[in-house]
C-alpha cells in the first residue's frame, strides 16, 4: 500500500513539474526561439562577411599584381589606371600602396601634377598612419622642392621618423644655394643630436669637414 501511495505522489510531482515546464515554455519559449534565431543569423552573417572579405582580398591582390605587371612592362598609363581602381580603397593597406605606386609612376612619366595630386591625397587622409603621411610629404618635396619647401618644414617640426632626413635635405638645399652658414648650422645640428641615425651623422660630419 505504501508503495502505491508513493507512486501516486511521484506521478503527481511529475505532472506538476511538467505543468510548470509547460507554463515556463509558454511564457518564455518564444524569446528563447527568437534568441536562437538571432544567434544563428549572427553566425551566418559573420561567416558570410568573412567569406566576402576573403574573396575581396583575393580580387584586390590579383588586381594589384595585374597593375604591377603593367608597370613592370612599361605600360605606365595602364598601370596608373589599374592602381586607380576603387577596389583598392576598401583596404587601407592596398589603398596606401596603390597611391604610392601611382605617384611613382606619374613621376617617372614626368607628370609632376599627377604626382602631387596623389601624394596630397595621402597627406590629407587622417585614416593613414602619420609616418606614411610624412613619407608622402617627403616624396612631395622631392618631386618639386621649389614649390613644396613647406612640406619639409612640417617634417622637421613634427619630430617624426623622417625629421633627420628632412634636415639633411634642407642642409643640401642651403649648400646648393650657397648659404654656407645656414648649411653648417644644420649639419652641426645633425652631428650633435644623439638621435640622429649613425649613417646620416657620418654624412653630416663629412660635409662639415669639407665646408670652408
Amino acid at each position: 500500500m505504501g508503495g502505491k501511495v508513493s507512486d501516486i505522489f511521484q506521478e503527481i510531482d511529475e505532472d506538476l513539474r511538467q505543468d510548470k515546464v509547460a507554463r515556463l515554455w509558454k511564457a518564455y519559449g518564444k524569446y528563447l526561439v527568437a534568441l536562437a534565431v538571432f544567434i544563428i543569423l549572427v553566425i551566418a552573417s559573420y561567416r558570410f562577411i568573412e567569406h566576402k572579405n576573403e574573396k575581396n582580398r583575393e580580387q584586390t591582390s590579383e588586381l594589384y599584381e595585374l597593375a604591377s605587371e603593367a608597370g613592370r612592362s612599361g605600360d605606365k598609363k595602364a598601370a596608373i589606371e589599374l592602381f586607380s581602381d576603387e577596389m583598392f580603397d576598401e583596404n587601407i593597406g592596398y589603398s596606401i600602396i596603390s597611391k604610392l605606386k601611382k605617384a611613382a609612376l606619374a613621376k617617372s612619366n614626368n607628370d609632376l601634377e599627377g604626382t602631387e595630386i596623389v601624394l596630397k591625397e595621402i597627406i590629407t587622409n587622417e585614416d593613414i598612419p602619420l609616418y606614411l603621411r610624412d613619407l608622402a610629404r617627403l616624396k612631395l618635396f622631392a618631386s618639386d622642392s621649389d614649390n613644396n619647401s613647406s612640406q619639409l618644414e612640417v617634417l622637421i617640426e613634427e619630430e617624426g621618423p623622417w625629421k633627420f632626413l628632412a634636415l639633411e635635405l634642407k642642409g643640401g638645399i642651403q649648400l646648393e644655394g650657397g648659404n654656407l652658414k645656414e648649411a653648417r648650422s644644420i649639419f652641426k645640428e645633425l652631428t650633435d643630436d644623439a638621435n640622429t641615425p649613425n649613417n646620416l651623422r657620418r654624412r653630416a660630419s663629412e660635409i662639415l669637414k669639407a665646408l670652408p
